[in-house]
């Protein structure tokens, strides 16, 4: 599969838009909207993003801002492929240095070699180079996890994180710049239809008309759906993330560590702290209007320690310097929903936490379902709501 840059500038000319009608309308100003104006703006559209709140304050910016090509699902790792490029290049594509790092990323387990193992078979389908690693293996390599429980690993190297808050203001900067108007503090109260076609949406602000509807609301994209008269069953799950101090002592040269058989991970922040995340009781449907965006001390407590018990490399009462709380948009089977649901209407929303590092190629797929072009040889029919219907749904993710 061939894996292109992003275009470079400059931005062609596109229509103005009238005062309330433009090509498209954008539902949301996360990372996945944002993405999908991009590419819209570079195909020749107007568009219009209507946004509750302001650009990335939602769930893209309250993330670890990983990027990684190692998933538990093909069509996941075909994304990260395909939107790496982006990544890598970003400065030169929209003026702003993200601060990537690539720190690559380990899977760890001491009981679900299975699991390793099946995910191996998956990269190596897909030519994803990653290390196969026994514990003699994993301790050569980064003596710091000598003392783990630790007994199989998967590393791949290419991928890190970036600084999501750069990566907004990046794409916000550019779509602005080739004449995307945002709507902010707007609300979405009614989609507009014209008998089976969506044509546009009623807002707090008045309503606004367009050829296409793109329905990236995140958590509240269900809440769009169901406005359209299309029900998709989205799911957000809560989950957190807190930093250490620098006396946790996390080496710089240690990889982004997933402990897959306990759901916890840890990367270095590139100053001395750490930053440690997992579930841990969070896997439960969250309402996105009424979640609490603090750590709560309970789970605060419990990844503390759990992160000691498995890395060794933190006192499971390490100071906490900051964290926050969020949801993962999702589903039940943790994978999007990315289709045309209906005439006028395209969902792009449910990424369970991989909608940053999946944006890029998300936003030119949502460009070609309009257009119906195809920039990548992808097929992205198992993204359609429809699995949903009355059939039995089979997970498989990597949990994070």
């Amino acid at each position: 599969m061939a894996i292109q840059a992003g275009p470079l500038f400059p931005l062609p000319s596109v229509p103005l838009i009238k005062r309330n009608t433009s090509d498209v309308i954008v539902i949301g100003a996360g990372i996945v909207g944002l993405a999908a104006a991009h590419a819209l703006l570079l195909a020749g559209k107007s568009v219009r993003i209507v946004e509750r709140s302001e650009p990335g304050v939602g769930q893209s910016t309250r993330t670890g801002g990983g990027i990684r090509l190692a998933h538990g699902s093909d069509i996941n790792v075909k994304l990260a492929q395909l939107s790496l490029p982006t990544w890598l290049h970003f400065e030169k594509l929209f003026g702003i240095n993200p601060h990537y790092q690539e720190t690559g990323h380990l899977f760890l387990t001491s009981k679900d070699t299975k699991g390793l193992t099946t995910q191996a078979g998956l990269l190596d389908s897909l030519g994803v180079n990653y290390d196969s690693l026994d514990k003699v293996g994993i301790t050569r390599r980064w003596p710091a996890l000598a003392s783990t429980d630790f007994t199989d690993g998967n590393y791949c190297k290419v991928g890190g994180y970036l600084d999501q808050h750069r990566v907004i203001r990046g794409y916000v900067q550019t779509v602005q710049a080739g004449g995307v108007h945002l709507e902010l503090h707007t609300r979405v109260d009614g989609v507009i239809r014209d008998g089976a076609r969506v044509i546009g949406v009623q807002t707090s602000e008045g309503s606004f008309t367009s050829e296409t509807v793109i329905n990236a609301a995140g958590p509240h994209a269900g809440e769009i759906s169901a406005l359209a008269g299309n029900e998709i069953p989205f799911i957000s799950r809560r989950h957190e993330l807190l930093l250490l101090h620098r006396t946790a002592g996390i080496p710089e040269n240690i990889p982004w560590l997933i402990d897959i058989d306990h759901q916890v991970h840890m990367r270095p922040d590139g100053s001395g702290r750490a930053l440690v995340g997992g579930f841990l009781g969070h896997d439960e449907p969250d309402d996105p209007d009424d979640y609490d965006p603090a750590l709560s001390e309970p789970w605060s407590t419990s990844v503390r320690e759990q992160a000691s018990r498995s890395f060794r490399l933190s006192r499971p009462d390490a100071p906490v310097v900051g964290g926050w709380a969020g949801l993962y948009p999702g589903t039940v089977d943790y994978l999007p929903v990315l289709e045309k649901s209906m005439p006028g209407l395209i969902t792009a929303a449910g990424f369970s936490g991989t909608g940053l590092m999946h944006a890029p190629a998300v936003g030119r797929i949502v460009a070609d379902l309009i257009d119906e072009g195809s920039t990548f040889d992808l097929d992205i029919s198992a993204l359609r709501s429809s699995r949903f219907d009355g059939k039995q749904i089979v997970t498989d993710s990597t949990g994070f």
